[in-house]
């Protein structure tokens, strides 16, 4: 019986998956298997797994001749996976020694959801910083969101937008969980398919088990969301997860709430004046309209914080950020 699946979609990043599978495979015993979704790659991706295919059968390789998008491409790998959990993985990140062995240590207790944290890394994989998702934990802990209290200790106590499951590496879960809920199908252009599915199964009493230990390391500057600008990107992390959280828990709703606070928290007003900035360099690529709209929903909130905020946003002159731009650039060449 295969205890674990470690899935992983990937689009053209033969470059990259070589370093995760060799992270990885070599720790993969006789109950974990290892399914790889390959999106329509263009790359060397299929040539990269082959290679790796002789010396570990456990590793399964499907390939579509299309691009499917990364919600359906995730929902597809978990659906061709046979372990009871799944661990969905980045093609480009690195699995940390003796990592599969502490997940499969921890799943006897038979929760949920089990979620890891990450070390954030350079492009070249240089540790940069830790990311812990929670404030005022520092140790494993176990939720019963079903309970009232416990839930609302830990969306209180989120610090990243990962304990809402953004991170698509971070949490383990039960496969009969993730089937056992229907998303809209919407969910499925958000980029947001992971937090749909795990926030969707709150309400039926999800446990979350939250190991407080580094499994991974994240590979920073390779952010596929990014490909068609930064306001695109902010548009993602601003209006598509609100959406995921106000269709599951309803827009006024305390949850919802919570999830706009830690995304405010990441996206922090230095960001979106560089994305303002964008706008007038590169007018063709940066929407200021789309901008405008997420950051008003970025600080729709009351509160006087929120407020001045948005106002230092709508008045900030794009000349003077424009003269910041070119000395930061000066600086970064000498």
């Amino acid at each position: 019986m295969i205890a674990l699946s470690i899935c992983i979609p990937t689009y053209n990043f033969g470059k990259f998956i070589g370093q995760t599978l060799d992270s990885l495979l070599p720790q993969v015993s006789t109950d974990v298997e290892v399914v790889i979704l390959d999106g329509g790659s263009t790359d060397d991706t299929a040539d990269v797994v082959a290679n790796r295919q002789h010396n570990h059968p456990e590793l399964t390789y499907y390939r579509q001749d299309f691009r499917g998008g990364i919600d359906r491409d995730i929902e597809k790998v978990v659906d061709l996976a046979k372990g009871e959990y799944c661990w969905l993985f980045s093609a480009d990140d690195i699995m940390l020694p003796g990592a599969i062995d502490k997940v499969l240590a921890a799943i006897k207790s038979n929760n949920d959801v089990y979620l890891c944290e990450h070390v954030l890394c350079t492009l070249e994989m240089e540790p940069i910083k830790e990311h812990p998702p929670f404030n005022g934990i520092a140790h494993p802990k176990l939720f019963d969101l079903g309970d009232v209290s416990q839930r609302k200790d830990y969306f209180c106590s989120a610090r990243t937008s990962e304990a809402f499951f953004s991170f698509m590496s971070g949490p383990i879960f039960k496969k009969k969980v993730w089937d056992s809920v229907s998303v809209p199908e919407s969910f499925r252009d958000t980029c947001w398919i992971v937090a749909g599915h795990l926030l969707s199964a709150i309400s039926r009493g999800m446990t979350v088990n939250y190991l407080g230990e580094k499994l991974i390391y994240k590979r920073g500057e390779n952010d596929s969301f990014s490909d068609r600008g930064i306001v695109n990107r902010f548009r993602i992390s601003i209006e598509s997860f609100q959406y995921v959280a106000n269709v599951v828990f309803g827009e006024r709703s305390e949850e919802a709430f919570h999830i706009r606070r830690v995304v405010r928290d990441e996206l922090m007003l230095r960001y979106l004046l560089l994305a303002k900035l964008m706008t007038v360099v590169n007018p063709e690529g940066e929407d200021i309209k789309v901008l405008n709209r997420i950051v008003k929903m970025h600080y729709a909130d009351l509160g006087l914080g929120n407020w001045m905020k948005h106002e230092l946003y709508r008045i900030a002159p794009t000349g003077i950020l424009k003269i910041i731009y070119w000395f930061k650039k000066r600086l970064l060449r000498l």
